[in-house]
């Protein structure tokens, strides 16, 4: 499964020891990408593992193009303010630091110094730039959390819906990259009967309008005032004010093959510049 440092398998779980050592001793400059997901509500229509399900597809898509090796550590993410819908797991603020620290002081024991972090659930944003920042100073490793593209005509078209209909959670945007990755698990059918159930008031609403002279303040009073909790939000489960059914899987192809291509891009980049003075054992 390894071969003068040439993957045939890409998770780790799935290398022998061998293998591991093989890629370790030849791969000139090895990298690890940790997928970081949750395991929550989504709506009525998609499965709860939703964003573990999207991030093992993308982090293995982009290993198979960089002769990269990939783990999964955990499952479930940060998810409190969804445990009021029932299925939702989450790992309190300290478990999920202490897993991905501890997944990347491993890697970093064996001499791994390129480790990219990506993450498929907003809550564990923070924890994952935390996360980063000490493992860093502390494991003496470089940590690369790279977003994007966000230049492309796809990407640009799916901000400014995200920003006009908070098309961020079992939405069109996620249901369309849901069909992409896994559609069996997928139940369109009980959206038969589909009704918006944002509860944000009318005055807040009305901060979410991108083409508005003020969109950069007001956006951000938006934020502050956003309730914490998914009930503060909707009814349904479903961040969006768009009928989720209007999916268009072919943005999701190319939205997803613009951002595979985009991480082994900066993975391949990434590995021509040699290990500054301050990671070097």
């Amino acid at each position: 499964m390894s071969e003068n440092g040439k993957l045939s398998k890409f998770w780790i779980q799935e290398l022998t020891r061998p293998a591991f050592e093989d890629w370790l001793e030849n791969e000139a400059e090895p990298v690890v990408i940790v997928g970081i997901g949750a395991i929550e509500q989504h709506g009525t229509h998609l499965p709860l593992g939703t964003d573990s399900l999207g991030v093992e597809k993308f982090i293995h898509d982009a290993a198979s193009r960089t002769n990269s090796v990939c783990i999964h550590p955990c499952w479930p993410g940060y998810s409190p303010h969804h445990m009021s819908f029932k299925g939702s797991i989450t790992f309190s603020e300290d478990t999920l630091l202490a897993i991905l620290l501890d997944t990347i002081e491993s890697l970093a024991e064996h001499g791994i110094k390129r480790i990219v972090l990506i993450n498929f659930h907003g809550g564990n944003s923070n924890i994952m730039k935390l996360a980063a920042q000490i493992a860093k100073r502390e494991f003496r490793v470089m940590i690369a959390t790279p977003e994007g593209p966000r230049n492309t005509e796809t990407s640009k078209k799916i901000l400014e819906r995200m920003q006009r209909y908070l098309e961020v959670h079992s939405g069109p945007r996620e249901t369309a990259f849901a069909l992409h990755y896994f559609p069996e698990l997928v139940e369109m059918w009980r959206l038969d009967d589909w009704e918006n159930g944002v509860v944000i008031s009318e005055q807040l609403q009305e901060f979410m309008n991108p083409d508005r002279e003020d969109y950069e303040l007001v956006s951000q009073v938006f934020s502050a005032c956003l309730g914490p909790n998914t009930e503060d939000i909707t009814t349904t489960g479903q961040y969006a004010t768009t009928d989720p059914r209007k999916a268009d899987v072919k943005e999701a192809e190319v939205s997803m093959e613009e951002a595979t291509q985009f991480l082994a891009d900066f993975i391949n980049v990434w590995k021509t510049i040699p290990v500054p003075l301050c990671y070097r054992d």
